[in-house]
């Protein structure tokens, strides 16, 4: 089994494992329509991941936020290298990389597609996808809210 990392506003933390978000809006591997859960292999990376979308956002007015570790099965996962991908999948515009996907995106053959994470390229970003028979073997193995150090405002 492999665990991953899933930082969740805390007004949503009862349903950690929600795509709504990422289907209605959608992210840099996925367009609008399709949901898919963002996670992160490392805590750090996954509040990094976070945290480049908030900077002008002050510190006293920063969301809560809970952390989970998941555990997803070994078997289920790929990984996807950098090197794989086109120069442009880490533009800040999502309207290219959204479609590098499809075909996982469409037809899941595993839960967890490793993907670069564009905060940190040598971090790996997990998606799991909820149309694959092992997304309902997902374990919520620790919730606990988020502390965040005031100290990276400064």
């Amino acid at each position: 089994m492999a665990i991953v990392y899933r930082l969740v506003r805390s007004r949503y933390a009862d349903r950690p494992l929600d795509v709504t978000g990422t289907r209605l809006n959608g992210g840099r591997w996925n367009p609008p329509g399709i949901g898919i859960l963002y996670t992160a292999e490392h805590p750090a990376l996954a509040l990094l991941e976070i945290l480049v979308h908030m900077p002008q956002v002050p510190y006293s007015e920063l969301p809560a936020y809970h952390q989970f570790h998941l555990e997803i099965p070994d078997d289920s996962r790929r990984l996807v290298r950098s090197e794989q991908l086109p120069a442009y999948w880490n533009e800040n515009s999502y309207a290219n990389s959204q479609g590098l996907l499809a075909e996982w995106l469409a037809r899941p053959d595993v839960l967890a597609l490793g993907v670069p994470s564009s905060v940190l390229p040598d971090g790996i970003n997990y998606l799991l996808h909820p149309a694959h028979p092992a997304f309902s073997s997902i374990k919520i193995l620790e919730e606990k809210p988020l502390l965040l150090d005031a100290r990276l405002w400064h």
